[in-house]
């Protein structure tokens, strides 16, 4: 391993540090998000096969290779041992920093050199929701600060001992990782698994392995007895980690509801609460018990207080490690589906067809139903049905209810709608890209291309 490198030059502010392998997807995105505000870019390759290097080559990066032993503090560690700026900023290839964070940087870079670590958001984004944590991604070279952990490696262990100083910053990445429809999750969790149990057993007064195992077994159906057992390990050990605390109870009543045990589920979710009352996770989850307890009112009460937290959802700073920043088509629609039910269909109805012109694209609109059951639109299609098209929104109702026998894969359900619409001159693109999909999907391709080239 290279011994540290003093610094320099003085024109060597800041230095990235990567470690990747076969990341020829998402490399090139990462580094042309840092190109210009990064004096040197580092990478350290743990056994690449495809183009990871000749991408990082491309960008003008230092690459180094290391190999590969179970253990990604050891290779973050050696990352850093290259870099030469007075700063180390540290990402993952699937990972881009944003651009409206720039500036800032600019300014803490200019902050004296001492021991300091800078906490910055990490936005998680999927196709679902939008996630946030926070991770000390900038910190200070030659200062003696290393990665602590064979998996989920951080340098806040070193910080605490050092002394640093701590920024907490508005900067953000943005981060894909999560996203189930470009990665494979399963992938991760069985690369992680044995990772997290030898940290474990390797550090037993630790609580962090305890509240990761809990949280890696939360996401699996058949191991939440085990995720029980770590979190309630974790918060048994008396850590001073509010976040993780909160995230901890939050996940147990998340897993209590799964089991239809709603009573514990609302305990700990109100304990969350009340450690971290700036979150919107729990106040998701006490409106689905409150729904499930025909507490409809305050169901809705909760719902709405996400909606406030979610005006400015930048600025937004939970309380909770691991919160959800919801769209807003999924708290309204989860609201219309409540009045839906036992408050005001009329206002329900109105709040969707609201909601529905305002989408731009299909995922908006599938925002709205990610709590209703196949039951719930079931009913809500009888209801359109029962209107006919004497209601003066017919026409967006009848949208709305081709597309819920489209989520079923219901074609010969939502064909007689689209062809309604389509013959009523309602020849939006929503309405001609449905029925032209409905004919492939019925081998009537010639009619499908048809209507495609019509808006064109």
């Amino acid at each position: 391993m290279k011994k540290q490198n003093p610094i320099d030059s003085p024109k060597i502010q800041l230095s990235l540090c990567m470690i990747v392998k076969n990341e020829e997807k998402n490399l090139s995105s990462c580094l042309e998000s840092v190109k210009d505000i990064v004096d040197e870019m580092i990478i350290v390759d743990t056994g690449s096969s495809d183009n990871t290097i000749q991408i990082a080559r491309k960008f003008g990066a230092e690459i180094h290779h290391f190999k590969w032993c179970d253990d990604f503090s050891a290779a973050r560690n050696e990352s850093i041992e290259f870099a030469k700026g007075k700063w180390i900023l540290w990402m993952d290839a699937d990972e881009q920093f944003d651009e409206n964070s720039k500036e800032e940087l600019k300014t803490i870079l200019k902050l004296p050199q001492h021991p300091m670590g800078v906490n910055v958001t990490i936005k998680n984004l999927s196709s679902k929701n939008v996630s946030y944590g926070n991770a000390y991604r900038l910190f200070s070279n030659n200062c003696g600060i290393s990665f602590k952990n064979i998996v989920h490696e951080q340098v806040s262990y070193n910080l605490k001992e050092l002394k640093a100083d701590i920024v907490d910053s508005n900067i953000v990445i943005n981060h894909f990782g999560y996203d189930e429809s470009k990665f494979d999750q399963d992938k991760k969790r069985r690369r992680n698994l044995p990772l997290l149990k030898r940290m474990a057993n390797e550090n037993p007064d630790d609580f962090l392995p305890h509240f990761l195992l809990g949280q890696h077994y939360s996401g699996d159906e058949s191991k939440k007895e085990k995720a029980i057992y770590h979190l309630e390990q974790f918060l048994r050990m008396d850590s001073t980690e509010t976040k993780l605390i909160a995230s901890a109870y939050t996940t147990l009543g998340d897993i209590y509801l799964s089991q239809k045990d709603v009573l514990k589920a609302k305990g700990k979710v109100e304990k969350s609460l009340e450690i971290a009352p700036n979150q919107m996770t729990s106040y998701y989850l006490l409106a689905k018990i409150e729904t499930a307890q025909k507490q409809f009112e305050k169901a809705v009460q909760h719902l709405e207080e996400i909606l406030e937290k979610m005006e400015n959802p930048e600025n937004f700073k939970s309380d909770n490690a691991l919160d959800t920043v919801f769209e807003r088509n999924h708290i309204c629609g989860f609201i219309s589906k409540i009045k839906l039910v036992r408050l005001n269909r009329v206002k329900s109805v109105d709040l969707i067809i609201d909601l529905w012109t305002s989408c731009k694209e299909y995922s908006e609109m599938s925002q709205i139903f990610y709590e209703w059951n196949e039951f719930d639109r079931d009913r809500f299609i009888l209801i359109i049905d029962n209107k006919g098209d004497s209601e003066p929104n017919w026409k967006i109702l009848y949208e709305i209810s081709g597309f819920l026998h489209l989520m079923k894969s219901d074609y010969e359900g939502a064909l007689p709608i689209f062809q309604n619409l389509f013959d009523n001159n309602h020849k939006n693109s929503f309405t001609i890209k449905s029925l032209a999909g409905i004919y492939a999907k019925m081998g009537r391709m010639n009619e499908a291309e048809a209507l495609l080239k019509s808006i064109l």
